[in-house]
């Protein structure tokens, strides 16, 4: 008798934990569509979805194995009514595309934040600068967007002519963000075809590095336009990754070091949905073919990169495989940086690669214009 009834009890407890996780996993799906400006907690459950989504999955195992039919049909629903926030998350039959390219016709795009080129939290390395020149020249990018760009006007760190010389290119549209007369720090575009129009998206504050720039270069057969932009971050310091660290290993929250993050996500979020409002006025009015490459600062399901990617292709929703995972800091360690395009061009791969040198890998396809 008391079998019977600790077995009803854990059903009973079980079932409440899975109708709390499926609530929280629909909020996950739908915070791609709700502006975190009209919001403040919806978009926390955006962030977490990888999470959310683990956990329902475990609950689908549980309920099969203790023959709960109804409830493993339930849970497996949630998920496939959150499709495209699953299908933006995770991908499965891609191409990486490795090595030179197969169709000469294609541009090689890549987007890399070079955070200086420096290893996260360090000084300028002469070494690690070299590696990431020498990944970049082997890559042999068409077009490339930097984030976090920093070159000096002379001496052993002028990265621009390092990279004009490696590369070959000589068309670039390099915006500083903060600069003085040695040194700077900003967004830049290389590109193998001429550039003929250029411009920024000012996002009026942009303390931080976060703007976006735009060229239109000729290609062989049209002109296009590639967008570099770079979204609000949370800016976290030192103290907020140490206590990350803290509750990581000891599981001991302090109020006020939660709030402090808490409020920095809220403040993000809120940013780069303003961000996004300036960017859509410029997409919008473009005429031609065009690429958005750069750092989101934002996971998949977030409001940021569904509002500016649910009409465009997506080249990791295309051709990714795995996790996608582009970010190598301490959180969010989620995929944050993106290429997509509009309709008319085609996505041939999708690539991350994953060299520890900077916090971000460094994101490549090889695309192809339409006729």
């Amino acid at each position: 008798m008391k079998k019977a009834q600790r077995t009803s009890f854990l059903d009973h407890f079980m079932r409440i934990i899975g109708v709390i996780f499926s609530i929280a996993l629909i909020l996950a799906c739908i915070a791609g569509k709700i502006d975190p400006r009209d919001s403040k907690y919806i978009p926390f459950f955006g962030l977490a979805y990888p999470y959310l989504l683990m956990i329902n999955a475990a609950m689908i195992v549980w309920w099969l194995f203790t023959k709960k039919w109804y409830m493993a049909c339930s849970s497996l629903l949630v998920i496939l009514i959150g499709w495209q926030a699953f299908n933006a998350s995770f991908g499965f039959f891609g191409n990486k595309g490795i090595g030179p390219k197969t169709d000469t016709d294609a541009i090689r795009m890549m987007t890399y934040n070079v955070h200086s080129f420096k290893p996260y939290g360090e000084e300028v390395i002469e070494t690690v600068k070299e590696q990431m020149l020498d990944l970049i020249e082997g890559e042999h990018p068409d077009i490339i967007c930097f984030q976090e760009f920093f070159t000096r006007y002379k001496g052993p760190y002028n990265i621009t002519d390092s990279l004009k010389q490696s590369l070959k290119i000589r068309n670039i549209f390099f915006v500083p963000i903060s600069q003085n007369e040695y040194e700077a720090n900003g967004l830049a575009i290389f590109s193998r075809y001429p550039i003929i129009n250029k411009g920024q998206i000012d996002f009026r504050e942009h303390k931080n590095g976060n703007t976006c720039i735009w060229v239109d270069i000729q290609t062989p057969t049209k002109i296009i336009r590639v967008y570099n932009v770079h979204l609000q971050s949370i800016a976290f310091d030192k103290q907020d990754y140490n206590y990350l660290d803290k509750i990581k290993n000891k599981m001991d929250p302090e109020l006020s070091s939660s709030k402090r993050i808490l409020s920095m996500l809220k403040l993000a979020f809120r940013k780069r949905s303003e961000q996004v409002d300036y960017m859509q006025a410029s997409m919008r009015n473009c005429r031609i073919p065009y690429i958005l490459a750069g750092d989101f600062n934002d996971t998949p399901a977030s409001y940021a990169v569904t509002k500016l990617t649910s009409y465009l292709n997506n080249s990791f929703v295309k051709e990714g495989t795995g996790f996608g995972r582009t970010y190598n800091g301490k959180f969010p360690n989620f995929q944050i940086d993106y290429i997509s395009t509009t309709q008319n061009i085609d996505i041939l791969n999708h690539n991350v690669i994953e060299a520890k040198l900077s916090d971000h890998f460094p994101v490549r396809s090889d695309l192809k214009l339409k006729p």
